[in-house]
């Protein structure tokens, strides 16, 4: 897309520091690719609502990304870098779909 588009300065970049409150889990798709998913929390600091976290779940396919998130513990806070994507896949009642984070960038605080 070029300027003329009005697109030149959208951008689609998440950056998170959350807690892990899943272990990561490796899935095979049945397009041929693996990705690895896990979820992370998020305080919300001036709740609207009753919740008072944002629960997000993360993937990646980058094998980079997949190491790492084989090492995460829960309870760890991490720094991740991405972008959101919406996945379809078909289910038994039709088409799902889920927003997640595609991570491109992912570190453990010590």
């Amino acid at each position: 897309m070029n300027d003329e588009d009005g697109f030149a300065d959208w951008e689609n970049n998440v950056a998170l520091t959350a807690r892990v409150t899943s272990e990561a889990e490796h899935l095979d798709l049945p397009s041929g690719d693996s990705l690895v998913k896990f979820r992370v929390v998020v305080p919300r600091y001036k709740p609207t609502t009753k919740a008072t976290v944002d629960t997000i779940d993360c993937v990646s396919f980058k094998p980079v990304i997949k190491r790492k998130a084989s090492s995460l513990a829960v309870g760890d806070i991490v720094d991740i870098s991405g972008a959101i994507r919406r996945r379809f896949w078909k289910s038994g009642a039709g088409v799902a779909s889920r927003v997640e984070v595609e991570v491109t960038t992912l570190s453990v605080r010590r």
